[in-house]
């Protein structure tokens, strides 16, 4: 019986071989699509889950809440956590804490920029990444030890033995003590070298690591055999009650109030996008929605079966009843059409599977995820996934026709009055809906992605981004040598301004402090955030200016913020400030106007004297950071001491000699650092990364969509305008002409998709509103889009069943009326 059920279901495929080229074509784009985002999901919901007791480790992340701004969560904690979890809680067996740093490296004459990140000598009891060389119990004892990945020992000693060997680290001679394997792509660590906490070269300055203000450091807990989170995570409000009350630049504060420490599953962390990670997360909502996108691809490619098999039961009719008669019962029957529907997703598996093949590379590198592997020939869970697949996406598919198929009745069909030629209309236009509402539905989505984008990296940033290199990192002797390398930079007719500054938009760093109004109390301060500047910052950045004047170079004097005197702490210290609009706000001030030109009072950290100010402007405005996040209230000072970057704007298409220049200077004046330059809009742009990724994802998996969609749409056409063939003879006979018959025919085929825009639209204007809603700065939903998103579906319609329609209209009457 098999035997016989696979030579009619193989005479089958070979008699129609459009339908059935089609049928497994559109099968085939689904799987490829379900097979690429299950690879990708199932990716992301393994990070970190092969360390060993991954079960018994935590991640503690923190949600800081400042005065007049929301509650936002993190991954960086203050130093001192670490140690007084394991202190305080009998649960917690072991402490690790890890801050991501980058580091200059030195082989022979040459200067590299390496990711690195220091670490407590624990960080290998908790995670256990095989060591190819070294002990991993000790290789973090040493502070003048470090650890690299295989990757980094091979670029720096080529094929000799590390071990033992000295490496120069930011200017600091380490000894090698271990080599681990290379990261595993799926981890939410990246770093090329470990160095210990105490080492020379950690770059927190030393009067954070012992302070409970300063966000620094990434901080993980082993629990105890059979000790629970809950209890930890139960007790962790009283931990930070009990912290005393520390003074910062924001004024004295209880860190169990602006801190609130929680939680996390090793293997759940990577699902908790948070800031302060070494690897951006992704939340489960993305998940869902990629899951849910290769879905509904899948349902459209399984609607194109169901269609054209309903569609061409007339011709089949007649075998099912002649079976029917010759005793094959219903149950027989179902499962003949059931096992010719898992053939064909079984071909179409095939193809799907050369696909990915193809795909995967180009795929992985467009995610930056390596290790995407499709091992479906070694792995039996991806057989085994595969094999589900098949017999879900075939059963799915094949179900419907093979209840429909199965029903005729032997006494009509082989009278020939009837065919089945009717039935089932009303579902085929229905599940066309469907398929061409889902592809709405994600041309909508794409829309609306890419006009955000957009904006955020755009007009909604509040300045200009475009030609703005950033030299980042000048601490210490560098900084000062930055002060020449900038007032050099100026001179040279490319360069429009060159700006130090504490921070610049991207960066990632925040720094806060507490300012009020005279009259106010200390405690009723308005925290914002404080970014040292030069005179030349808002012309670097273009920040358009609201009232006041910004700082220049012939009022310096008067605006940069008196140093701190350690031998007169008592004396006043003076300056000019700058506010935002959002701070002008929060500070009370009736209008931009109205605070220029005001005193406001800041914290002192080295005694009983506050630190008076004048506002002498107000500018617009400006992202920082996403736009996921408001703009948060902001001034501006004068603080040489604090500036660690270097900004520089070039004249628009001078940009190659202007970075000759840069790099030029910079070798000349700091020979022994390789030259650290980054590009702000690139910098920006990694901010949007995921959700540009996104946007592009949803692209492509729309117009795939349509593509299947239109290839189902294409064989109905071509199997309705095959049925009507006398008709459209008769109506030539008649006098009809070709575009007479052509709209005809496409009208046919246009109602649906008018129908699934009235269906897409609303449920598309809800979601996107709703994803709309995770910015703090956002566009409008344009209804234009959604226009020109069924327009294009219509148009697509039009086109697929346009040309087959026009081909099949021009042919002879008298060969249409001779047809059957």
């Amino acid at each position: 019986m098999f035997a016989n059920y696979l030579t009619v279901a193989l005479r089958m495929l070979v008699k129609h071989r459009l339908y059935s080229a089609i049928t497994v074509a559109g099968l085939a784009l689904g799987l490829t699509a379900a097979i690429l985002i299950g690879l990708f999901v199932h990716n992301e919901l393994t990070y970190d889950r092969d360390v060993t007791d991954a079960d018994r480790i935590q991640q503690v992340l923190v949600t800081a809440t400042l005065p007049g701004r929301a509650p936002e969560d993190g991954a960086s904690l203050p130093m001192p956590v670490g140690p007084a979890l394991k202190q305080a809680f009998p649960q917690v067996a072991d402490v690790a804490r890890v801050a991501a740093q980058t580091s200059t490296l030195k082989r022979d004459e040459t200067l590299f920029s390496e990711p690195a990140a220091v670490a407590d000598a624990s960080f290998f009891r908790l995670f256990d990444w095989p060591f190819l060389a070294g002990d991993r119990a000790s290789a973090l004892d040493d502070p003048n030890s470090v650890v690299l990945t295989r990757k980094t020992a091979a670029k720096y000693f080529g094929d000799a033995d590390p071990l033992g060997r000295t490496l120069s680290v930011d200017g600091h001679l380490l000894r090698v003590t271990g080599v681990v394997r290379d990261l595993p792509a799926n981890t939410q660590f990246t770093f090329a070298l470990l160095i210990p906490m105490d080492s020379q070269a950690n770059q927190i300055p030393d009067y954070l690591r012992q302070h409970w203000g300063g966000l620094m450091a990434m901080t993980f807990l082993k629990l105890k055999p059979g000790a629970g989170a809950d209890a930890v995570q139960a007790g962790l409000p009283a931990f930070g009650a009990a912290i005393p009350p520390i003074r910062s630049n924001t004024g004295e504060f209880r860190v169990g109030d602006v801190f609130k420490f929680f939680l996390v599953p090793l293997s759940d962390a990577h699902l908790h996008p948070v800031r302060g990670t070494m690897v951006d997360g992704i939340s489960p909502v993305e998940i869902a929605i990629f899951t849910a996108v290769a879905v509904l691809v899948l349902v459209i490619a399984c609607i194109n079966f169901m269609n054209l098999a309903t569609a061409r039961a007339s011709l089949r009719a007649r075998e099912v009843a002649l079976r029917k008669v010759v005793g094959a019962s219903r149950g027989q029957i179902m499962a003949q059409f059931l096992g010719e529907s898992i053939l064909l997703t079984t071909l179409a598996l095939i193809l799907a599977v050369a696909l990915v093949e193809v795909l995967l590379p180009s795929f992985t590198a467009f995610l930056g995820k390596p290790s995407l592997a499709f091992n479906y020939l070694r792995d039996a869970r991806v057989i085994g996934c595969l094999a589900a697949l098949v017999l879900v996406v075939g059963g799915a598919g094949g179900v419907y026709p093979a209840v429909f198929l199965s029903a005729f009745q032997p006494g009509p069909v082989l009278k020939g009055n009837s065919g089945g030629t009717g039935a089932g209309g009303r579902l085929r236009v229905v599940l066309v809906v469907v398929q061409f509402a889902i592809s709405i539905g994600l041309m909508v989505a794409t829309g609306v992605v890419y006009r955000q984008l957009a904006y955020a990296q755009g007009r909604g940033l509040g300045f200009n981004k475009e030609n703005v290199v950033v030299l980042t990192d000048l601490y210490g002797p560098d900084l000062r040598k930055a002060e020449t390398l900038r007032d050099a930079l100026r001179q040279d007719p490319r360069i429009v301004a060159a700006s130090l500054a504490q921070s610049y938009p991207g960066s990632g760093t925040e720094n806060n402090m507490g300012a009020h109004r005279p009259g106010a109390m200390m405690d009723d301060a308005a925290v914002l955030r404080q970014d040292a500047v030069d005179a030349d910052y808002f012309a670097a950045l273009g920040v358009p200016l609201l009232a006041g004047r910004v700082f220049d170079r012939r009022s310096a004097a008067a605006d940069t913020l008196t140093p701190a005197d350690p031998a007169h702490p008592e004396k006043t210290r003076h300056g000019g400030l700058v506010l935002n609009r959002a701070a002008v706000k929060r500070l009370g001030f009736a209008s931009p106007e109205a605070a220029v030109g005001q005193p406001l009072t800041l914290p002192s950290n080295l005694g009983s004297a506050s630190i008076e100010m004048t506002v002498v402007g107000v500018v617009e405005d400006f992202h920082q950071a996403s736009v996921h996040t408001a703009v948060a209230p902001q001034m501006f000072l004068v603080a040489p001491q604090s500036y660690s970057q270097l900004l520089i704007r070039v004249k628009a298409g001078e940009m190659p000699g202007a970075l000759d220049l840069i790099d030029r200077t910079w070798r000349q004046m700091m020979p022994d650092r390789p030259v650290p330059r980054v590009f702000l809009d690139a910098q920006l742009q990694s901010v949007y990364e995921r959700e540009i990724k996104t946007g592009q994802l949803f692209a492509a998996f729309s117009g795939l969509a349509i593509v299947i969609a239109a290839l189902g749409l294409f064989g109905l056409a071509s199997f309705t305008a095959e049925r009507r063939t006398k008709e459209i003879g008769l109506r030539k006979v008649l006098g009809a002409g070709v575009a007479d018959i052509v709209r005809l025919l496409v009208w046919q085929f246009s109602k649906p998709v008018l129908v699934a825009n009235l269906i897409a639209w609303p449920i598309a204007w809800i979601a996107m509103r709703h994803w709309l809603d995770g910015f703090a700065d956002r566009v409008s939903l344009n209804p234009l889009l959604f226009v020109a998103s069924g327009l294009s579906a219509l148009m697509v319609a039009w086109a697929t069943v346009g040309l087959h329609a026009a081909r099949v209209a021009a042919t002879k009457p008298v060969v249409a009326l001779r047809y059957e």
